[in-house]
């Protein structure tokens, strides 16, 4: 799915600026799929140039003012489309396996940095979400708990697996060089 259909899909709920739509792909959808601001505006001026959302500049006193964007009729009807289509498989994307990957060209004692800063790095976003949750929970649907509840046990299979395979890893010969 692309940027502009989830886009869509947040201008659903209600008004956003491009600032909303931001916080809401980071405090929703963020570990599975977030957008930069390069993306997100892009994608509304497109969204607009399609027909499928206005805008509405809202005068603010003392501050920049603001830019409010709304889905159209056509954007409802791109969106509920766009849904409909066949579930594409999962494109993994993760900084952290290449460079577990290509450990074997460090050092035992970078390897060892390496595999416990990236369960560090899980350990920390674990507990990231855990405290979103805790603090949005009341706002979510089922589907939305449903997605919040799969990216914790994502996080907590993933710390056990490291846990798990780091002893056996560190244990390997010395490093070759490439």
């Amino acid at each position: 799915m692309d940027v502009k259909t989830i886009i869509l899909g947040f201008l659903s709920y209600g008004e956003m600026s491009g600032y909303d739509i931001k916080q809401a792909f980071s405090n929703s959808i963020g570990f599975f799929y977030d957008a930069s601001f390069g993306a997100i505006y892009p994608a509304l001026r497109k969204l607009e140039e399609e027909g499928y959302v206005t805008k509405q500049e809202v005068i603010q006193s003392g501050k920049p003012n603001k830019i409010l964007y709304s889905i159209t009729e056509a954007g409802r009807e791109a969106f509920r489309k766009e849904i409909q289509t066949p579930i594409l498989p999962p494109v993994l994307r993760s900084d952290m396996l290449v460079k577990i990957f290509f450990g074997k060209s460090r050092t035992p004692e970078e390897q060892r940095e390496l595999l416990q800063s990236c369960l560090e790095m899980q350990r920390h976003m674990l507990q990231q979400s855990r405290r979103s949750y805790q603090k949005l929970q009341q706002h979510f649907d089922e589907y939305q708990r449903f997605c919040w509840e799969y990216t914790i046990h994502h996080l907590e299979t993933t710390i056990a697996f490291l846990e798990q395979k780091m002893p056996a890893l560190l244990k390997q010969e010395p490093a070759c060089t490439l």
